[in-house]
C-alpha cells in the first residue's frame, strides 16, 4: 500500500510539475502576443513633428538619417530580433546612423556592458531618465524610431507584428528605412505598425518617466 501511494504521489507531483511548466511557457507568449498597453495620458509626437533629441544630449548629424533601436536587455522580445536588427545594420549602417537606446534596471555601467556583449558594432546610450523615450513617444521595447535630416519624425513602430511574426511583408522597421533612404516621403503612421508589442518600459511601469 505505502508503494502505491508513492508511485501515485510521484504521478501527481510529475504531473503538477508538466502543467506549471506548460502554464509558464503559454502566459510567457501569451504576454507578448498582445500589444502592451499604451500609458494613460502618453502624448506622442506625429509623424512629421520636429524631435528635439539635442535636449536628451545627442548631436544631430544632419548628413543621414537616423536610426534609434529601442531595446531592453531583459526583454525576450527584443532579444528574439536581434537578428533582424544585425541585418539592418550590415546592410544599412554606411547611410545610417545607428543608435541603440537602452532601457532597463541595473545602472548604466551594468548596460551598457551587457550591450557591448552583443557586438552589433553601433553606439548606444542609457536612457536612465526616459529623456530619448519620452521626446519620441516610444512606450515598449522592441521599438524602431526614424528620423530624418531635418530632425522629423519619419516612423516610430513595431520591427514586426508580434515576437514571432516574422513575415517579410510586414517588416515594418526594414519598409520604412529603405523608403527613407529611396527619397520617399513619410507615410503617416498606421495602426498594425504603431500598436506597440513587447514589454513595457521600465519607468513606466513603475510610473514614473522624465519628459525633456
Amino acid at each position: 500500500m505505502s508503494k502505491n501511494w508513492r508511485i501515485r504521489a510521484t504521478i501527481l507531483t510529475t504531473s503538477l510539475l508538466l502543467v506549471l511548466t506548460a502554464f509558464l511557457f503559454w502566459h510567457q507568449d501569451w504576454q507578448y502576443s498582445v500589444p502592451a498597453v499604451r500609458p494613460v495620458g502618453l502624448q506622442q509626437p506625429a509623424v512629421g513633428d520636429r524631435i528635439l533629441l539635442s535636449l536628451a544630449g545627442l548631436n544631430f548629424d544632419k548628413s543621414r538619417p537616423l536610426f534609434l533601436h529601442f531595446f531592453n536587455l531583459n526583454c525576450p522580445c527584443s532579444r528574439f530580433n536581434l537578428d533582424h536588427v544585425r541585418q539592418l545594420i550590415r546592410r544599412h549602417g554606411g547611410e545610417v546612423r545607428f543608435i541603440a537606446v537602452l532601457q532597463g534596471e541595473g545602472g548604466r555601467a551594468r548596460l551598457q556592458s551587457e550591450f557591448e556583449k552583443l557586438k552589433l558594432g553601433v553606439e548606444s546610450v542609457v536612457d536612465e531618465t526616459g529623456a530619448w523615450a519620452e521626446a519620441t513617444g516610444v512606450y515598449a521595447t522592441p521599438q524602431a524610431v526614424l528620423i530624418d535630416r531635418h530632425e522629423r519624425l519619419y516612423f516610430r513602430g513595431n520591427y514586426n507584428l508580434s515576437r514571432y511574426c516574422v513575415g517579410r511583408e510586414t517588416e515594418y522597421a526594414r519598409i520604412e528605412l529603405e523608403s527613407i533612404l529611396a527619397g520617399r516621403p513619410a507615410r503617416g503612421e498606421d495602426a498594425a505598425s504603431a500598436t506597440a508589442y513587447g514589454c513595457p518600459r521600465p519607468r513606466m511601469i513603475r510610473g514614473g518617466g522624465n519628459s525633456i
